[in-house]
Order: C-alpha cells, then structure tokens, then sequence
C-alpha cells in the first residue's frame, strides 16, 4: 500500500469512494458527476489538496483538505461553475438540496476569528479495507502535508450523530472546539488539530 497526494487520474476513483461510503453528506445529494468535478478541482488548486491510500494502482482511501476553504469555494465557483450548472439545475428543484447548496456556501464564506482557516473536509476508506488503520495513515501524512505548508493548526466539522467518526478525531489528537451547523438540521462537532 502507498500513500500519496492525489493526481488528476484519481478524481472519478476518489469520487466514487465519497459517493460510496460517505453516505450523511450533502455532497453526496449532487451526484457522482459533480464529486469528481470538486475532486478535480481540489487536485488543481493551490488552496486544497486530496491524499490518496493506494493499493494494486487502485485507489482504497482518500482524505482532502484545504489551507484557505474561503479562497478554495471562491475558486471552484469560478472556475468550474459552467461544468457544474447543469448538475446543479437537475437537482435545484429540490428545496431542500437549494437550502443545502446556498448553506454550504455561506458556511464556506464565514470566518471565525479563533477557528483556523485550513480544514480537513473527508476522509473515507472503502469498506473491504476498514479497520486497518488506513485513515490514521492518510491523516498521518495530511498532517505532514499542512506541516509542509506552513499551517500550524486545522479544524474538522463532523455530524454530532455521527459516532464513530467524533471517535476517531477524539482518539486522534484532535480538540474539541464548539458546536455549530453548517446544515440547520444537522448539528455539528468542530474540531480543532495543533500541529507541533
């Protein structure tokens, strides 16, 4: 198995995993399409990058983030809003999908003062490979990653109902913060991770 940052052949494998093992998320209600668009972009911008668990030149996990996530969204919505309007139009009709889009968004543009900018957004291991300790790996190098670039502290926001992965991040070093929602109904765990 090799951990590695991502290219752009990944994206679609990448894509496929979030589609598949994280289920909860919003990101998820726009579609395999759209996933490997974000992906895509993540892999292209100075302001995110995607880690990779590779085995047998087959992705088996990823964990993304981004230094700046203002500047990140900014960037997506710019650059590849044409790709993903027709995405967007099929599933807009859904108010519930709209409310979701226009929360992220406003979400992705708040900043507050005592929260670090960069953040660890997912992280996912196929199912066959869970409890191999993979995700301690990739958030191992992740944390190398920001280290490389500076960043002495990033945040996670992880679902409140989601117990398993408030575990993880707790037994991981990480620091509870606060609680908020991205999603109104969706309460959400901020965490906070001190690179030394």
């Amino acid at each position: 198995m090799e951990i590695k940052l991502a290219s752009e052949k990944d994206c679609f494998q990448i894509a496929e995993i979030h589609f598949k093992e994280i289920k909860h998320g919003f990101l998820n209600q726009l579609g395999k399409e759209f996933l490997g668009y974000f992906y895509s972009a993540m892999i292209n911008s100075p302001n995110a990058f995607l880690i990779i668990a590779e085995e047998n030149n087959s992705v088996i996990g990823f964990v993304s983030g981004s230094t700046n996530l203002k500047k990140f969204c900014k960037e997506f919505f710019r650059k590849y809003i044409f790709k993903s309007f027709l995405i967007f139009l099929k599933k807009i009709f859904s108010f519930d999908i709209f409310k979701k889009v226009f929360e992220t968004i406003k979400y992705s543009q708040k900043e507050k003062k005592d929260l670090p900018r960069s953040e660890l957004l997912s992280i996912a291991v196929i199912q066959d490979f869970q409890g191999r300790g993979i995700a301690r790996k990739l958030l191992e190098k992740f944390i190398s990653e920001m280290k490389k670039k500076n960043i002495n502290s990033f945040k996670v926001i992880v679902g409140e109902n989601l117990i398993q992965a408030n575990k993880f991040y707790q037994k991981n070093g990480f620091e509870f913060h606060s609680k908020d929602a991205v999603h109104k109904d969706t309460p959400s765990n901020i965490y906070v991770y001190k690179i030394v």
